[in-house]
């Protein structure tokens, strides 16, 4: 089996317009939120905005819109929600649901580096797993901190991928590979430095709790092959090495005895 086989990175969540079929994307993302984990996240991120209390809510990175939509089904009546992403191609989708489920969210294409709104608009934000596809993390979390009222509410949710873990006999081979992806990554360490990065950023009442999600299998693969190509090119193992690794990982599958997962880290926090 060629290496290329094996299944896009993370990076390419960053750059849907891009793809030349989006609906792959578009499919792992709405698997995703059918993880038992990240429906467990999901309803802490909800629980932390609280937003019984809320006024307007800006969801950015908010991908096809589900939490959104979600989201204005729990405000109070005369709350507005928006939602806002960098690909043209997922806020297309996302309004096309909204529509269809007659929620009133509007949406917006634009940067998480550069806001498309005016200071203290918000008094709710949600960013979940966005900070990890932007280049800049703490020019995004000032701009969340420019668009929140004071006394708003921030909320992230984003993966670590230094705290994966993967059941497999070849430790050695393991190890390199997930450090191999996590340093490749735009902000593997993300995860980590959230609650520093939202401190830096002057917001207070900062509230960190880990959320341990275990990986689908297939959505394991899927975000490996652009790595573990690469991983061959760089020299780092043998493409032998690597279909070798990943056949006996297939496996462990088939028997049923895999099992594999990333720790999340939801921040809360107060703009002073």
């Amino acid at each position: 089996m060629p290496v290329e086989a094996i299944g896009a990175d993370l990076r390419a969540f960053a750059a849907v317009d891009e793809a030349e079929d989006p609906l792959p994307l578009i499919r792992a993302l709405d698997e995703g939120k059918a993880y038992p984990g990240m429906r467990t996240a999901e309803e802490a991120i909800a629980a932390a905005l609280r937003l019984e209390g809320a006024t307007a809510v800006l969801d950015v990175g908010c991908g096809l819109g589900a939490d959104a939509i979600a989201m204005a089904g729990r405000v109070p009546q005369g709350a507005r929600v928006t939602g806002l992403d960098l690909s043209r191609t997922m806020v297309a989708e996302a309004r096309l649901r909204a529509a269809r489920a007659g929620a009133a969210v509007s949406f917006e294409v634009g940067s998480a580096l550069e806001l498309p709104f005016s200071d203290g608009e918000f008094d709710r934000c949600r960013a979940q797993t966005l900070l990890q596809h932007v280049p800049d993390a703490p020019r995004a979390i000032a701009e969340i901190a420019r668009v929140l009222r004071p006394g708003g509410r921030a909320v992230a949710f984003e993966f670590d991928l230094g705290t994966t873990v993967l059941d497999h006999p070849d430790r050695a081979t393991t190890r390199t590979i997930l450090d191999y992806v996590t340093d490749a990554a735009l902000q593997g360490w993300i995860g980590r430095q959230l609650p520093r990065l939202y401190r830096e950023a002057g917001f207070t009442e900062v509230t960190v709790h880990p959320h341990p999600v275990p990986n689908d299998f297939a959505f394991f693969l899927f975000t490996m092959r652009r790595p573990l190509a690469q991983l061959v090119k760089d020299r780092v193992l043998t493409a032998r090495q690597v279909i070798a690794w990943k056949d006996r990982l297939e496996q462990l599958h088939e028997d049923g005895h895999y099992l594999g997962g990333t720790t999340g880290y939801l921040v809360s926090a107060t703009k002073a």
